[in-house]
């Protein structure tokens, strides 16, 4: 009783710190981590509320009136390539459609990421009812299926695969201190795998644990994934999730953006509503003409979050790029150093940056910086 009234403690406190535009994932993480504490010990401590980059994970159903073309789309029946990324040679782009497709080679496909079915696992993709987080069945890879917190249970092994849409803080939150390193891992194939500090935490716990559970994003995709197994077939899982590979090119990016917000771990967030600016900003970044091969981002000094998942960068900083009604239509990782420095667009591209980039970028943005 009292780890479900934290439970309900910690939900109430949420809005508190920047929230999602959709939290159930994270709902779920944390009432599964209730769950956990049945079973795990040293946990409590860690797996704790998680302040994402720019505000939070989206899930299933979330949309905006901007973004056409986001919407959920039918599985196309039989094979077929998923559609390439925008052309980054026009250096614009628009959010790829959620395309899923479930093989009869126990792999699960969503826009190049694949994602294969572990032994003895089954594929859920059941929308005709929400399902709540204790009618799951154990070992099930649930695919954008409306999942909701509910029941008494003990954690079971399970995979979401959800959509992604680009993280955001309220414009009216005091821009203090709160924003959260990102951590991107290159996928075998090429797409990028975006973690928050959180997640990162999670990780380092399950090796310490009897439970792995953890948020990944891969925003080339527009998918996301909420794992949760032991440790044990965490390893395995993770190192057999790749992508079809993924021509290195120069930034995709939207073709205008009126309002932008930078996040970075240890930084107040800015909130630029300055159209000029961000127009420089986004001038600047298609500047950048020198695409990063994927064995090259080998230069990151960064412990293993898995044995599989090398970071290729921490610490980075997120760069919100908004539609005119405020509601995020794309996020540009930047490395924050100098020292194997890089950015990744979610639209596409992964480029090397000069020297001094980033500190060049927020002077963009903060006031009186220009």
């Amino acid at each position: 009783m009292t780890e479900r009234i934290r439970a309900l403690l910690d939900s109430a406190v949420a809005d508190t710190h920047p929230t999602s535009v959709d939290p159930v994932p994270e709902v779920l993480r944390r009432g599964a981590a209730a769950r956990r504490r049945q079973v795990t010990t040293g946990l409590a401590g860690v797996l704790t509320v998680a302040l994402l980059i720019g505000g939070g994970l989206a899930a299933t159903g979330w949309s905006t009136d901007d973004a056409s073309g986001i919407a959920p789309a039918a599985s196309p029946s039989g094979r077929r390539a998923p559609d390439p990324l925008p052309d980054a040679t026009s250096g614009k782009g628009t959010p790829r459609p959620f395309l899923v497709e479930i093989g009869d080679d126990e792999q699960v496909r969503v826009n190049g990421l694949v994602v294969p079915v572990p032994p003895d696992w089954r594929v859920n993709r059941d929308v005709s009812r929400p399902l709540t987080y204790c009618e799951v069945p154990a070992r099930s890879i649930v695919v954008d299926v409306n999942i909701s917190p509910g029941g008494d249970c003990d954690a079971q092994p399970m995979v979401m695969v959800r959509h992604w849409q680009p993280w955001y803080s309220r414009p009216n939150l005091p821009p203090q201190t709160f924003s959260s390193g990102l951590t991107e891992v290159v996928l075998p194939g090429g797409q990028p795998a975006w973690f928050d500090d959180n997640e990162v935490d999670n990780l380092a716990a399950a090796e310490r644990g009897r439970w792995a559970a953890f948020n990944v994003e891969m925003p080339w995709s527009g998918a996301g994934l909420t794992v949760e197994m032991t440790p044990t077939e965490l390893d395995p899982f993770v190192a057999s999730i790749h992508s079809a590979t993924e021509k290195p090119g120069r930034l995709v990016l939207p073709e205008a953006a009126p309002t932008a917000q930078l996040g970075q771990r240890g930084h107040d967030r800015i909130d630029s509503s300055d159209a000029a600016a961000v127009a420089k900003v986004l001038s600047r970044l298609r500047e950048l003409d020198r695409p990063v091969d994927e064995d090259e981002l080998t230069c990151s000094p960064a412990k293993p979050l898995t044995p599989a998942w090398k970071p290729a960068a921490r610490d980075m900083a997120a760069l919100t790029l908004t539609y005119p009604s405020g509601s995020p239509q794309a996020v540009v990782a930047i490395s924050g150093t100098d020292d194997c420095a890089f950015a990744t667009s979610s639209m596409g591209g992964r480029v090397w940056l000069p020297e001094g980039f980033l500190a060049e970028i927020r002077a963009l943005l903060a006031p009186g910086g220009r």
